[in-house]
């Protein structure tokens, strides 16, 4: 077995395929599955269930990710013997939604990138949830969620702010308030709104299942923008962060449809995982982050 053996079988779990893991790698696909046959062999099982073009990990494969991670951190930390002064190289694997990689993550990645250039850094956009399981599988060395605040025992947690929720319309819709009056009711609106993992969208079909209203029909859209441009078009409401629609409300374009009872809170948080080896790229990231995030502010709607 070799290091690289390690670092394919750790690509092909990051991206669910061969063909992927040979991409980003720079491999053909028949030296990514030599690579995974080598370690197969060594240890007499196979590591992963190939179901067509996805890979899922058998029982040892999920065994020898933990050790995997062990061996790479350690790899990590023998590389950056060599670093010259304050010259730091490698890695460093983000995972994030949407909303707060476009909203709030620029400046953080812009200052990190100028004071690191010859850091690689991956960003990949998914649900909370996705971007949490990518921490605790080893995928991603720093996560950020935005959701309900949490403790885990296998996870380093940082709440940066708290991110107010808001439902939104178009400036002519004529829903003005979600209150006691609906309640057991089918409210006569499309809600506008993304995979059904997001946070703060199971928080809002939470709201209406504990108050028994019902929606008429649901669109699901694959980004924020696309959910704005179909509200402001008049197709529905959405319930966003008020950090993704503050613009389109101070503009016109958008109104905040004030929900009686209110909706739960969600923070912004940061997350590693507590096992994980702070290399001198992550620990650098992970000072700029908290640096910016304690300078974070919010403006809020006041209806």
């Amino acid at each position: 077995m070799e290091i690289r053996h390690f670092i394919t079988f750790k690509k092909v779990i990051q991206f669910g395929s061969f063909t992927q893991a040979a991409e980003h790698l720079g491999y053909t696909q028949s030296t990514v599955t030599s690579h995974i046959q080598a370690l197969e062999e060594h240890l007499g099982a196979p590591l992963f269930d190939r179901m067509g073009r996805k890979v899922r990990l058998t029982d040892i494969g999920k065994k020898l990710l933990h050790y995997t991670q062990e061996i790479l951190d350690t790899y990590g930390k023998i590389e950056s013997i060599v670093n010259d002064g304050d010259e730091i190289r490698g890695e460093l694997r983000i995972a994030a939604p949407e909303s707060l990689t476009v909203y709030r993550l620029e400046p953080i990645l812009r200052e990190y990138r100028n004071k690191f250039p010859h850091v690689s850094i991956i960003l990949s956009n998914a649900t909370c949830g996705d971007n949490k399981r990518a921490i605790l599988n080893g995928s991603a060395d720093i996560a950020f969620l935005m959701m309900p605040t949490f403790q885990d025992s296998d996870l380093i947690v940082h709440s940066l702010l708290d991110e107010p929720i808001v439902l939104v319309g178009s400036h002519d819709n004529p829903l003005n308030v979600l209150d006691q009056s609906y309640e057991n009711q089918k409210l006569n609106e499309c809600l506008i709104t993304n995979e059904k993992e997001c946070s703060y969208r199971t928080m809002f079909e939470e709201y209406l299942r504990e108050r028994g209203i019902l929606l008429s029909n649901t669109m699901e859209l694959w980004s924020i923008e696309a959910i704005k441009r179909c509200v402001m078009s008049g197709l529905g409401i959405a319930c966003l962060p008020l950090i993704t629609v503050n613009n389109e409300i101070k503009d016109g374009r958008l109104k905040v449809i004030p929900c009686k009872g209110d909706l739960k809170q969600i923070s912004a948080q940061v997350v590693y995982h507590k096992n994980k080896w702070i290399s001198p790229a992550l620990s650098k990231f992970i000072d700029i982050t908290l640096k910016h995030t304690r300078d974070w502010s919010r403006e809020e709607i006041i209806c």
